[in-house]
């Protein structure tokens, strides 16, 4: 770690966790709008994986250049990777709330407001993510999610019946508690990205709420650190590949579920499940149209989206 800059405050009530690397081109961007914020921040830690393009150093004078009481920015002295970089930041958030945050989105000047307000009014809130607004080159473009336009400010849990485990937000629009932070960490299997496992532990714990509001400018590029709504229908070997990965996430959680607090309604859900999980890999492995297109209408209950379903068959016509 080097050049901690500027000194943690007395209470932390709220903490932005953000991390960079090379991302110097829309970086001024996304903290101008975290300075600018309705209600400001107690702590930002930035925490900077080895940038080669001046993105360090440019954190560092932003700071200084606007006096910024409880910003601090580090380096890492390896590269850690999108996914160990923010576990390793969040670890050092000392506030109550917890926003994580990437390096090239463009926050609403009220998203810390709305979301902290919400949390500190429903205390069965352990994880509050929002909506957003994708864009590319400053222009708007069509989300591939479904209802992410919504900004009525409804508030909805998202239960584990509903959606399983599938991430269905990204981790730029999150705001947990602490407590979160300490128990996502029970469940943390490498390779898998911080805001998956903070998802997965909120929604298994019944503490999982959306909060209908397009609170950011979610940037998409080619450079982005993560490439999930950019990527190319997986194949079926990588689709047998992610259901062995998630067999194992399955038996995490339900080895730990008394020590995560888990219903025992969620665990007959995560036992039932797996068992989904299983018979796909299977009917995955057979590599056959028609098997495929009866186990999608036998189990279109398990699948969180109809497209997900209609995905599978898609992979079996197409991606053999």
């Amino acid at each position: 770690m080097a050049d901690i800059i500027a000194h943690r405050t007395s209470h932390i009530a709220i903490s932005i966790v953000i991390t960079t690397c090379n991302g110097i081109k829309y970086i001024t961007e996304q903290l101008d709008s975290i300075r600018t914020q309705t209600r400001i921040p107690d702590e930002v830690i930035i925490a900077d994986d080895l940038s080669s393009d001046g993105t360090y150093e440019l954190c560092v004078n932003y700071i200084n250049e606007y006096n910024l009481n409880g910003w601090h920015v580090y380096r890492n002295e390896s590269n850690l990777g999108p996914g160990k970089n923010f576990r390793e930041a969040i670890s050092k958030a000392a506030g109550e709330y917890i926003f994580t945050c990437d390096q090239d989105d463009i926050w609403k000047p009220d998203k810390i407001s709305s979301m902290v307000s919400v949390m500190e009014n429903r205390p069965e809130i352990g994880l509050l993510v929002s909506n957003y607004i994708p864009v590319k080159d400053g222009r708007k473009i069509k989300a591939r999610l479904k209802n992410i336009d919504r900004d009525n400010g409804a508030v909805i849990q998202l239960k584990l019946k509903d959606y399983w485990l599938s991430t269905l937000r990204p981790g730029c629009t999150f705001c947990f508690r602490r407590s979160i932070a300490a128990k996502f960490r029970v469940i943390d299997i490498d390779g898998n990205l911080h805001d998956s496992m903070l998802w997965k532990y909120a929604i298994v714990s019944d503490s999982l709420y959306l909060l209908n509001r397009q609170l950011i400018l979610f940037r998409r590029h080619e450079s982005n650190a993560t490439k999930v709504f950019n990527r190319t229908v997986p194949g079926i070997q990588d689709r047998i590949d992610s259901a062995d990965s998630a067999i194992r996430m399955y038996r995490k959680l339900l080895d730990a579920s008394e020590g995560l607090g888990i219903t025992a309604a969620n665990q007959e859900l995560l036992n039932d499940y797996a068992k989904f999980i299983q018979r796909r890999i299977k009917v995955l492995g057979r590599r056959n149209l028609f098997m495929m297109i009866c186990f999608v209408v036998l189990n279109f209950k398990y699948y969180p989206t109809a497209r997900n379903a209609l995905s599978d068959i898609y992979a079996m016509i197409f991606l053999k």
